[in-house]
């Protein structure tokens, strides 16, 4: 994929991450490019990385800032499935370099159990782990392919919106365990486990148009 001038210029603008991303999703909107999960892909990693890397500066920013939730409704309908959980053992799919779902968690839940940053990225991997770790918070990441882990250590599993093969994912939680499921996005399967919250991203990760 050759990245196109307009979005090269804005990934490496001094522009906000969060409102970087806002203006490159407007973009590809207007240039009709939402289908290409390459450039979605480079747009939310460049904005993930920018977050992770100031973490990994500066250690806890003043707000844990989720750039694709700008009014909080789907953080706060994930939360409706998490205060459910007796047990908070907790596995994030699809973590990336700023996994901020896993970030919320252990804010939210400070007894947690264990909280697991699952992702198949070996950059997203580090810097997700490294931003924890300069964090200082009590959160395991791993370096697998979701569709491979065994979830029966677990009793919810959030899938994150940008994952690639979201079936096989929950397919092989409902395999492999007894927990919950949350997706971002269409799930595919229709279980009392799974819980779907609406995203703008189709279940191959690209960008839906509307």
């Amino acid at each position: 994929m050759s990245l196109p001038d307009k979005y090269r210029e804005l990934l490496l603008s001094d522009t906000e991450p969060g409102e970087l991303y806002r203006r490159c999703l407007t973009e590809l909107a207007a240039d009709d490019l939402t289908a290409d999960y390459a450039l979605t892909e480079t747009i939310v990693y460049t904005t993930e990385v920018r977050y992770a890397l100031d973490a990994i500066r500066n250690g806890r920013p003043d707000r844990l800032w989720n750039f694709g939730d700008l009014d909080g409704r789907s953080t706060g309908a994930m939360f409706d499935v998490l205060d459910t959980v007796p047990r908070m053992r907790l596995a994030f799919a699809g973590s990336g370099p700023y996994p901020i779902t896993a970030l919320l968690a252990a804010e939210r839940y400070p007894d947690a159990q264990s909280i697991t940053c699952i992702d198949n990225h070996i950059v997203g991997h580090l810097l997700g782990q490294a931003a924890v770790e300069a964090m200082g918070l009590a959160i395991e990441c791993r370096w697998a392919e979701a569709a491979e882990v065994n979830y029966g250590p677990y009793d919810v599993v959030v899938i994150a919106a940008m994952v690639s093969g979201k079936t096989q994912v929950i397919e092989r939680v409902l395999a492999t365990s007894e927990a919950k499921v949350v997706v971002r996005g269409d799930a595919g399967i229709d279980h009392p486990r799974i819980t779907e919250i609406k995203a703008a991203f189709r279940e191959d990760g690209s960008v839906r148009s509307s």
